[in-house]
């Protein structure tokens, strides 16, 4: 016989048989079934494997009876739902062929103690989905780990805000991870030319920093703390600002002097209708070099006016009493102005005036 034509007759008669096996009932409970898995901890991922035997299957996986689906369930639990089963290929040439069927399901526990679990093999046959296999398995889960105690995560956005001669201004986020616990406050450190650290309270996320040296690089390094302890730091690094150069110095100011008239004929006394001359104009030069001015002020009520004359060096004052007055007077105001490196001066002398 034909090679091809023999392997389609025993196909056909594995066929049959298969057919035949399919309208069979099913197996019994924990025929040919397992279930594997471990004891394991609350919170903590499980790998639970079912397989399920068949000991009439044909010569290929493709040519067993329908596919093998496996249900977990936990006694007094939910149920973990239904997976389908992976065929492994069987030899050629065996009198009676295997197929195992295989079926896996992850499972996280979310309570300690003794739990009970339990799988169910059914297989899509001509009449339905009969039970083919059952296996249980018991596990103890231990109870979750308390989280272990944890610092705080770094401070977010450390930027400086402000910068003097002698200060820096820094501001920053809150950790996004305050730990295991709440946020107890900050420190800032410093390092430069002079070193230091400050504490911070927690719901405050800015800090000043004083009594630096001028025109100088400083690291500055923030940290958050908990119960736990310290998180780790973030630094930034800044220069202080530069002393600005000092001012220049004025001159110094000074007073000018006044040596005041000196007159011709002596004595601050003037007549009636006459001009009397100042001996000579420099006497009302100042040490600043400038001229002084004069002009009468607070005159009586018998003074009818009074002049001055410049002329050359020479100063004439004239001062004319009312008809019928014999004698008045008045204030000679002599002054000069403020001149660069010099303030403003000024004299004054009561001056009489004679018939």
């Amino acid at each position: 016989m034909h090679v091809s034509t023999a392997r389609l007759a025993a196909f056909l008669c594995v066929g049959f048989a298969t057919s035949t096996l399919a309208l069979a009932p099913p197996a019994s409970a924990n025929s040919g079934t397992t279930l594997t898995s471990h004891n394991g901890q609350v919170g903590v991922n499980q790998v639970l494997t079912a397989t399920y035997v068949s000991s009439d299957a044909g010569v290929y996986c493709d040519d067993d009876s329908g596919v093998v689906s496996f249900n977990f369930t936990i006694q007094n639990g939910p149920n973990l739902g239904t997976v389908s089963g992976t065929c492994t290929q069987v030899s050629d040439g065996s009198d009676t062929p295997v197929a195992t069927w295989t079926g896996t399901m992850n499972w996280t526990p979310t309570k300690p103690g003794a739990q009970l679990l339990t799988t169910q093999a059914t297989q899509e046959l001509d009449g339905g989905a009969p039970v083919v296999g059952k296996a249980t398995k018991s596990v103890l889960i231990a109870p979750a780990v308390a989280p272990k105690p944890t610092t705080p995560s770094k401070v977010g956005n450390l930027k400086v805000t402000g910068v003097s001669t002698n200060t820096v201004s820094l501001n920053w986020d809150a950790p996004s991870d305050t730990g295991a616990s709440a946020i107890a406050g900050y420190v800032v450190k410093w390092a430069g030319p002079t070193s230091g650290q400050v504490s911070v309270q927690a719901n405050t996320t800015n800090a000043n920093i004083g009594a630096l040296t001028a025109n100088s690089s400083y690291t500055f390094s923030v940290l958050a703390t908990n119960l736990q302890g310290w998180g780790d730091p973030v630094s930034v690094t800044q220069n202080t600002a530069s002393t600005p150069p000092p001012a220049p110095t004025p001159p110094p100011i000074q007073q000018q002097t006044l040596a005041g008239p000196a007159w011709e004929g002596g004595g601050p006394k003037v007549k009636s209708g006459q001009w009397k001359t100042f001996n000579d104009t420099a006497n009302l030069d100042t040490n600043a070099g400038q001229e002084a001015r004069l002009k009468a002020k607070n005159k009586s009520a018998s003074i009818k006016s009074v002049k001055f004359r410049y002329k050359g060096d020479l100063v004439k004052v004239r001062a004319v009493l009312k008809p019928g007055k014999k004698k008045g007077s008045f204030t000679l105001h002599e002054s000069a102005p403020a001149v660069p490196g010099f303030t403003a001066m000024a004299v004054e002398r009561k001056i009489k005036v004679v018939k």
